[in-house]
C-alpha cells in the first residue's frame, strides 16, 4: 500500500446522509412490509400512517418474483430501476438471509462488485489509465503476497486495465491498489459513493459496509473484493445509477415523481468525475461482450438474448466460508451508452446451485425490453 501523509477529509455530511442525496424524513419513509396491490397499483403505508402509491410496475414485479423462485436459491433478491428517473419498477426478495434483508441491508459480501469502487479510486486518485498494461500470474481464487508485484516470466499475462474489470482479474486490482493507493484513498472514494452510511431512499436502507485494513496483503484482498465489504441489492443498484448519472449521487425512490426534483446549484454530491463514469461504463461493457457474462447473455447459437441492446455490468461470486452459501451477483444497466434500465440481482446459492445471478438479470432485462417491443428480444417466461 502506497504511503503518504494523511489527507484532509472533504466529504461533507450531516446526520449520516451526504449533501445532495438526502433520504426521506423518518416519518415519511415507507414501511415495505405494508405493501399491497389494488388491481395494478401498488400501495404502502408510510411511518406516519399515510397511504402512498408506489412506482412498482405489476408485470415486471410478477416476473421478478417468478424468476427468483425459478432460480431456487437459499435466499435471493432483485431490483429493476428506471435509469432516467431512479424510480423502482420491481423489487422482490425470497428466502431467508441471516442478518437482515438482502434488498435493504448490506449483509451479503460485495465480492467482485467491489472492484468497481477500487477502479473508481484508481481513476480518481492516481494517474492510472485504462490503457495501462498490468502483468499478473494467477490470483483466480485467492490473493497471495506474490500477486502484489508485477508478474515476470513465461507465466505472466499482460493486458490493459480496460479489460480487467470485465474479466474480474483479481490480481490486477490487488497489485494496482497496493502500489498506487493509500488506505484513505479507497475509503474516501467508497464513502463518497455511499458506503458506511444510509442509502438516500424513501425506505430505511443502507448501501454497503466497508472496513479498510492497514496491512498491505489484507488491503489487497479488500480491494479485489475478497473481504471486508458488504452490499445490499438496492445499494448495488445505487452504484450503477451513479455511474449512469455521470458520477452524481441522486436518490432512488419508490414514491417520488417520475422525474427527480431540480437540485439547488451546488447541492449535488459527486462521487466521482464524469470521465471516471465513462471509463467505468466502457470497462463494464466488456463483462457482457467478452468477459464473465458473455456466455450467459448468448443463446446456444451465439446470438444475444437482447438483440442489439448493449449491456454494461459486473458479476461477483464469493463463498466466504465452507458452510456459507455462495453469493452470486450481477449488477448493470442497458443500453450501456444511453441507459434506460438498471438491474441488480443477488442469489445466495447452495452448493448445488440451479441458476446464477447473471442469468436471472439477463432474463429481467429481456422482460423489460420485450415489454417495450424491442426487436429481437423474447419474453423469458
Amino acid at each position: 500500500m502506497k504511503l503518504r501523509a494523511p489527507t484532509l477529509r472533504l466529504l461533507v455530511a450531516w446526520g449520516g446522509i451526504c449533501l445532495g442525496a438526502a433520504a426521506a424524513p423518518p416519518s415519511e419513509q415507507i414501511r415495505w412490509g405494508t405493501t399491497q396491490w389494488s388491481g395494478d397499483v401498488a400501495l404502502a403505508r408510510r411511518v406516519d400512517g399515510e397511504q402512498v402509491t408506489l412506482t412498482l410496475q405489476p408485470a415486471l414485479q410478477r416476473t421478478t418474483k417468478q424468476l427468483l423462485r425459478n432460480a431456487r436459491p437459499v435466499a435471493g433478491a432483485a431490483a429493476l430501476i428506471d435509469a432516467t428517473s431512479g424510480a423502482v419498477l420491481a423489487l422482490a426478495e425470497i428466502g431467508s438471509s441471516s442478518g437482515g434483508s438482502l434488498l435493504f441491508d448490506p449483509v451479503a459480501p460485495a465480492a467482485s462488485v467491489f472492484k468497481i469502487v477500487t477502479t473508481a479510486a484508481l481513476y480518481e486518485r492516481t494517474t492510472v489509465s485504462p490503457t495501462q498494461s498490468v502483468c499478473i500470474d494467477g490470483g483466480l481464487r485467492r490473493i497471495e503476497r506474490k500477486h502484489l508485484e508485477p508478474a515476470r516470466g513465461k507465466g505472466a499475462v499482460c493486458s490493459p486495465l480496460s479489460q480487467a474489470l470485465g474479466h474480474s482479474r483479481n490480481a490486477v486490482f490487488a497489485q494496482l491498489a497496493t502500489q498506487k493507493l493509500m488506505r484513505t484513498d479507497l475509503l474516501e472514494v467508497a464513502e463518497a459513493i455511499g458506503f458506511n452510511q444510509p442509502l438516500p431512499f424513501d425506505a430505511p436502507a443502507r448501501l454497503g459496509k466497508l472496513e479498510v485494513p492497514y496491512n498491505d496483503l489484507a488491503f489487497a484482498r479488500t480491494a479485489a473484493g475478497f473481504q471486508n465489504s458488504h452490499l445490499s441489492v438496492l445499494g448495488a443498484a445505487q452504484i450503477m445509477y451513479t455511474i449512469t448519472r455521470g458520477g452524481q449521487v441522486l436518490p432512488l425512490h419508490l414514491t417520488a415523481p417520475s422525474e427527480p426534483a431540480e437540485e439547488p446549484p451546488g447541492s449535488l454530491r459527486t462521487a466521482f468525475s464524469a470521465r471516471t463514469a465513462q471509463q467505468l461504463t466502457r470497462m463494464l461493457e466488456v463483462t457482457v461482450r467478452s468477459g464473465t457474462s458473455a456466455e450467459a447473455f448468448q443463446d446456444e447459437r451465439g446470438r444475444s438474448y437482447l438483440g442489439r441492446v448493449q449491456v454494461a455490468g459486473k458479476t461477483g461470486t464469493l463463498k466466504p466460508t465452507a458452510t456459507s452459501p455462495t453469493s452470486s451477483w450481477f449488477v448493470g444497466f442497458a443500453p450501456s451508452r444511453s441507459p434506460e434500465i438498471i438491474v441488480s440481482v443477488l442469489l445466495q446459492n447452495p452448493d448445488e446451485w440451479h441458476r446464477k445471478a447473471n442469468q436471472v438479470a439477463r432474463d429481467l432485462l429481456r422482460a423489460y425490453f420485450h415489454q417495450k417491443g424491442t426487436p429481437g428480444v423474447t419474453a423469458p417466461l
